[in-house]
């Protein structure tokens, strides 16, 4: 649900999720502040609300 303010604190929840497609979260609204790369195994992404979360995809 997208809310008029700003973030302007660290978030108070941290979410992981498990996904077969970062691009669906993407299309759904998302983006990503830091793609997966040889240093971390998963996508930092944003919430339309500027909330972070961690994508993890499923294997398969």
């Amino acid at each position: 649900m997208k809310v008029d303010e700003p973030k302007v604190v660290k978030n108070r929840v941290h979410v992981d999720v498990r996904t077969d497609s970062v691009e669906a979260l993407v299309a759904a609204g998302a983006r990503v502040l830091r793609p997966q790369d040889d240093e971390i195994g998963w996508t930092v992404l944003a919430d339309p609300a500027g909330n972070e979360l961690c994508a993890f995809v499923s294997a398969g």
